[in-house]
């Protein structure tokens, strides 16, 4: 049975964090002390990120979202930042009896832009990226930190932290890719399961790597979605503002 690498912190209701692409749980290590203090934290390291890197795996959404199952308690609930978000949402789609709340950050159903989809990031753009990814990662993992905090409050704090928690050893670079390509490929949003899933976002308004649009349209086109909006936040708004986002967590867990 696959399973991923998880540290747990506290004791409580099970809450379960995935971090973003080209990151790892070392991304939440700021915010572990107040979130023990309520919950059991399983911080998951997705596979080839952090501790996660040795994981043998076919790369598909199938096998990742069985992986994620097999490693989580029976139920829990998840806050998935990002490309964690994506994986969130597809372990909500086919395993929603086992998740008690369902909250997102800076993460929608569809992260490349289309012709019917006019909010995510542009195709040409997101290519070029994958491209130069693969000739110089370390370098393109940097650009995306600092792509991350642009126009957002405690900007080198905040990408200080970003940096801190990439995977970006020589080993996990081949390994993290899948990460690219399930955010290039995957669509979300007619899922009959997910628009009726109650579902939490939190969402930065200066995010330049996933643009506010996008999540007010998901609230707007999901029955029971609710958008909570950081000022002067960008793609990592429960970096750059803890407090905000422990605040959310409060209202959307424990009331």
């Amino acid at each position: 049975m696959l399973k991923l690498h998880i540290s747990k912190f506290g004791q409580g209701p099970n809450l379960a964090l995935l971090h973003g692409w080209g990151s790892s749980s070392k991304i939440w290590q700021p915010l572990i002390a107040q979130l023990s203090n309520t919950f059991q934290v399983w911080c998951v390291d997705l596979p080839g990120h952090g501790d996660s890197h040795a994981v043998k795996w076919d790369c598909s959404s199938e096998q990742g979202v069985e992986m994620l199952a097999n490693s989580l308690p029976q139920t829990f609930s998840i806050v998935g930042w990002s490309l964690g978000g994506l994986a969130a949402q597809l372990l909500a789609k086919q395993f929603p009896q086992r998740i008690t709340k369902l909250m997102l950050i800076s993460s929608t159903p569809k992260f490349v832009a289309s012709r019917q989809w006019p909010h995510g990031m542009q195709e040409n753009t997101f290519i070029n990226f994958s491209q130069q990814y693969l000739k110089a990662p370390q370098q393109t993992l940097q650009k995306f930190c600092a792509l991350q905090v642009l126009n957002s409050n405690s900007a080198k704090q905040t990408l200080s932290v970003l940096v801190r928690a990439l995977s970006n050893q020589r080993k996990h670079t081949e390994k993290i890719h899948w990460g690219l390509r399930w955010l290039e490929e995957i669509d979300l949003r007619t899922n009959a399961i997910l628009r009726a899933f109650p579902i939490d976002l939190l969402h930065g308004e200066s995010d330049k790597v996933s643009s506010i649009d996008a999540a007010e349209q998901m609230a707007a086109s999901w029955e029971n979605t609710k958008l909570a909006r950081v000022k002067h936040a960008g793609h990592a708004p429960f970096i750059s503002h803890p407090n905000d986002f422990l605040q959310w967590i409060e209202r959307g867990i424990q009331h």
